[in-house]
């Protein structure tokens, strides 16, 4: 009897490791089908999805429009009056700002700007590699599987996915600026469907940085509203 019940457990053991992933591509592919974007992005062309942040400026909100494969506008707004602004029109990506001097940027071009403007695709994972991203599996650290990805460009981030669930539940990236190298690190919680698609959205992101915590809430998505060329040109 003890025989035959040491055999079981021991095929209990052997199969729930045979499970463990082994590849970014398996981690990767899980989350893609628990958030439900693999099975319907194709159908979205275009999205608008509106945030409320708090950080220790106050409170702002946030609008970002996206059409798909990928052009993207994002405008921050306090007080009714718009602080920053990002636009990607499919070539170029341009910034403006309220703070500091607000001299305008030159726009980034080229694979700097692509690899930018997809980093910010709600539906990254689906079509990274077509975009010149890679990616690697690390070791395990507890109950994540950490994944790092590196763009054409070189610069790399690190993102946990929960074995448990296979959600996306933490980012973490080392960026380098003309004031040093500084963290980020982006908690994400409360993944849910909204009207218009079944895709699970991550609901709450707090982002913890050297200037303090952001924390942005996802209030509402419009799906296939029918964008148009004008919502993504650079003035």
């Amino acid at each position: 009897m003890k025989a035959i019940v040491f055999a079981i457990l021991s095929f209990c053991f052997i199969s729930a490791h045979a499970q463990d992933f082994t590849s970014a591509d398996q981690v990767i592919d899980k989350y893609l089908e628990v958030t439900k974007i693999k099975a319907n992005a194709a159908s979205i062309t275009d999205l608008v999805m509106n945030y409320t942040s708090e950080s220790p400026r106050g409170v702002a909100e946030t609008e970002i429009k996206y059409q798909f494969p990928l052009k993207y506008n994002m405008s921050i707004f306090s007080n009714g009056m718009e602080l920053m602004s990002t636009v990607y029109d499919g070539e170029k990506l341009a910034r403006k700002s309220s703070f500091g001097n607000n001299a305008p940027q030159e726009p980034k071009t080229g694979n700097a700007a692509k690899a930018e403007a997809q980093k910010s695709n709600p539906f990254f994972e689906l079509d990274y590699k077509n975009q010149g991203f890679s990616a690697n599996l690390l070791p395990k650290e507890g109950d994540f599987y950490v994944v790092e990805f590196k763009d054409s460009e070189g610069k790399t981030w690190k993102d946990y996915y929960n074995s448990k669930t296979g959600f996306k539940d933490k980012s973490w990236v080392k960026m380098e600026s003309p004031r040093g190298s500084f963290e980020t690190t982006v908690l994400i919680e409360n993944y849910k469907a909204f009207k218009g698609s079944d895709i699970l959205f991550p609901v709450v992101k707090k982002q913890t940085t050297q200037m303090g915590e952001i924390s942005n809430e996802l209030q509402s998505i419009k799906v296939n509203k029918g964008l148009k060329a004008k919502d993504f040109e650079i003035k």
